[in-house]
C-alpha cells in the first residue's frame, strides 16, 4: 500500500479544532417533547410511534433507508438523508464535534476520524451519538488516493448523525432490525 503524502495535509491539528468546555452547550435534564411542533404537550408513546411510522411511510427506498441483504436476514437501515428528514420532522438541529481520538498518521498510513453528534431542540441538547471510520476498514483498505481522507471523514460524520437520531428519537424500533422481526 502506497502511503498518502503529507504534503497535501501537512498539519494534523488543522483537522481537529480546539474545543474548550466554554464552547460546549451544557446538557439539561429536562423532558423536551419531540412532537411539540404537532401541537402535543406531552409525548404519548402510542401517538409518538404512530407519527414516526407515518413519517417512515413517506421514505424513499435507497434514499432515506436501505435494506442490507444478509444470509441471516435482511436488515432495514437508516441513511444520512433519512436521518436528516427525521431531524426536520422533529424540529431537531445537529452539531458534529470532532473528537480528540481523530488520528492522521501519514508516516504509518493510518487515518481515523471520530465524531460526536449532538441533537438539540430549542437550543437544548436532547441526545447524542458517536461515529468513527478509518482507512483500515475492508472497503477502504485498498484505496490509495488522498481523497480517501474526505471519504472516511464524511462516513464518520454520517455514522455519528445516524446514531444520534436513532438513540434520540427511538428509531432503533424500526431501523437496524431484521426485516422478518419488523413484520412480526
Amino acid at each position: 500500500m502506497q502511503p498518502i503524502s503529507n504534503q497535501q495535509y501537512p498539519n494534523n491539528n488543522q483537522f481537529i479544532p480546539p474545543t474548550t468546555s466554554s464552547q460546549l452547550i451544557p446538557q439539561h435534564n429536562q423532558n423536551v417533547p419531540l412532537l411539540a411542533h404537532l401541537g402535543a404537550n406531552t409525548v404519548d408513546t402510542e401517538n409518538y410511534f404512530q407519527q414516526y411510522q407515518n413519517l417512515l411511510s413517506g421514505f424513499k427506498g435507497n434514499i432515506d433507508c436501505r435494506l442490507i441483504p444478509s444470509r441471516k436476514g435482511d436488515t432495514f437501515t437508516l441513511t444520512k438523508a433519512g436521518a436528516e428528514k427525521i431531524c426536520r420532522f422533529f424540529g431537531l438541529n445537529y452539531n458534529l464535534i470532532p473528537l480528540a481520538q481523530t488520528k492522521l498518521d501519514f508516516n504509518q498510513n493510518v487515518f481515523y476520524y471520530a465524531y460526536e453528534c449532538q441533537l438539540s431542540y430549542a437550543n437544548v441538547i436532547v441526545g447524542n451519538g458517536f461515529g468513527n471510520c478509518n482507512n483500515q476498514e475492508s472497503k477502504y483498505v485498498k484505496a490509495y488516493s488522498p481523497d480517501i481522507l474526505n471519504t472516511i471523514d464524511k462516513m464518520a460524520q454520517k455514522r455519528a448523525l445516524v446514531s444520534a437520531v436513532l438513540f434520540t428519537t427511538g428509531g432503533s424500533r424500526f431501523f437496524g432490525q431484521k426485516v422478518a422481526d419488523l413484520n412480526s
